[in-house]
């Protein structure tokens, strides 16, 4: 019952939504410009480390440990993010950070012999999938204007290939390694030579980007920028799969983007060129005659070294349903048994295995959690590019799509942390886009009354009051 002689003062506090970017007419988006600027920064400086720029680059130790630290130092967020953001996939994130973050290390224990800790420690992998929600909320808390989240986008790719270019053009041999585990940034190999191993989130994203624009925007320059971006990754980069991966990727959003007329006659012509592509793969694999070898050579030691990965992987799984049901874990190099030891060889990379790999240490159950998760993620970025009509909203999909395409050799868990920024902007770009053409709400006080007033009763905004029906 009302009190008629006090009113009783609800108070509504006032809410940014968490993703819903900067509404036109909102004076945040007009205040100070130092702090625009202020926000600005600190997404450039926080952008590559959700993005994982640093996360296996030993050469740079201050990053490199700020890299591994990154998803602790970003928990707080994370947790906040898991509480009150709405976000879209978000029960499927829910589930693979439930599993791998808590079965699989249980799993590791009673198969592997891990120890507590050790068991913990394989988790670190994993733990950067909470990326979606610590950047999502990195995102919704600066508040950067769409466009120069896209310049900052688009510079990073920049940058990248800049930096890579300029690295082999002038670096020292000195620089470069012979050892993987001295340095994983510049390599060299007596079958790929000098190489350096960038890492290519931003790079990618980029490539996408100009292959879509170049259609869509009817600008063939940019067509010509995306092909000029595989000079480097052909005679720099060297990473075969990926660039074949990044070649279709890019093909696809080509000529997805064309008209329907034109579309159906590339697909066409893509179908004769894939067979085509086929049949000069199998001669090559001696599957139409004698066996050349050619693949083998070509592939050289990285070859013999997955075949040999593979099969280890396969005899420890065995026939134990269990084992192949739930995996059996992983160790690390710092574990008190690791699985060279176990093995009895130093050659065994579950990180090069691709889905063999995700099966033997997360097991069926785990590879699909983990293949609907990165298939939602794909569904819900090309939905919404499609929407928008905007190429970098497509590039974020096409990105998601090369991860999927190069899944085949590598981990998708050697860098979650990319999935979870790629959707964490996709989100962010979309709820921006929609905030900017939503008409603002009227300005609401932060508190209203409620009281009586001639036996009804009233709701008292501000200077007006609005009786209430039925009193």
């Amino acid at each position: 019952m009302i009190n008629a002689s006090r009113p009783r003062r609800v108070y509504l506090p006032l809410r940014r939504t968490a993703v819903g970017g900067v509404r036109a007419g909102d004076p945040s988006a007009t205040g100070d410009p130092s702090h625009g600027l202020l926000g600005k920064l600190v997404l450039a400086g926080a952008l590559p480390m959700f993005a994982q720029v640093f996360h296996y680059l030993n050469e740079l130790p201050p990053t490199y440990f700020l890299s591994k630290g990154w998803p602790f130092l970003t928990m707080p967020l994370a947790f906040y993010g898991m509480a009150q953001l709405r976000l879209p996939v978000r029960g499927v994130f829910f589930l693979v950070l439930a599993y791998t973050l808590s079965f699989t290390p249980f799993v590791s224990i009673l198969q592997l012999g891990n120890a507590f800790l050790d068991a913990l420690t394989t988790t670190i992998k994993v733990w950067p999938i909470t990326y979606y929600f610590s950047a999502s909320v990195v995102l919704a808390l600066l508040a950067v204007p769409l466009q120069d989240v896209r310049k900052l986008v688009i510079a990073y790719g920049i940058t990248t290939f800049s930096v890579m270019v300029l690295l082999f053009l002038f670096a020292p041999v000195s620089w470069y390694s012979t050892k993987a585990g001295t340095g994983k940034l510049m390599l060299y190999e007596m079958e790929r030579g000098f190489r350096i191993y960038m890492p290519m989130f931003f790079g990618m994203i980029l490539i996408f980007f100009l292959a879509r624009s170049s259609v869509m925007r009817r600008k063939a320059i940019l067509g010509v920028f995306a092909l000029m971006c595989f000079l480097p990754l052909i005679f720099i980069y060297k990473q075969r799969i990926a660039i074949a991966a990044a070649f279709l990727v890019a093909a696809f959003g080509v000529v997805s983007s064309l008209p329907a007329q034109l579309r159906r006659v590339a697909y066409g012509l893509a179908l004769v060129a894939a067979v085509v592509g086929l049949v000069v793969l199998g001669q090559k694999a001696g599957l139409f005659g004698e066996d050349s070898g050619a693949i083998k050579e070509s592939l050289g030691g990285s070859l013999t070294v997955r075949q040999n990965s593979l099969a280890l992987a396969f005899g420890f799984l065995g026939e134990d349903p269990l084992r192949w049901a739930f995996g059996v874990g992983a160790t690390t190099r710092f574990s008190t048994v690791t699985l060279n030891d176990i093995f009895g060889n130093r050659q065994f990379f579950i990180s090069d295995l691709g889905w063999v790999g995700i099966i033997f240490e997360y097991g069926l159950v785990g590879a699909a959690l983990l293949a609907l998760l990165y298939g939602s993620c794909l569904v819900y970025l090309h939905r919404v590019a499609r929407a928008s009509g905007d190429p970098l909203s497509f590039a974020l999909a096409d990105f998601v799509l090369y991860v999927l395409l190069t899944s085949t050799v590598y981990s998708v868990v050697f860098t979650p942390g990319e999935l979870g920024v790629a959707m964490a902007l996709g989100v962010y770009m979309d709820r921006c886009r929609k905030a900017a053409t939503t008409p603002a709400p009227l300005a609401v006080p932060a508190s209203f009354d409620i009281r009586q007033s001639r036996g009804k009763s009233h709701v008292s905004l501000g200077r007006i009051t609005i009786p209430r029906r039925g009193g």
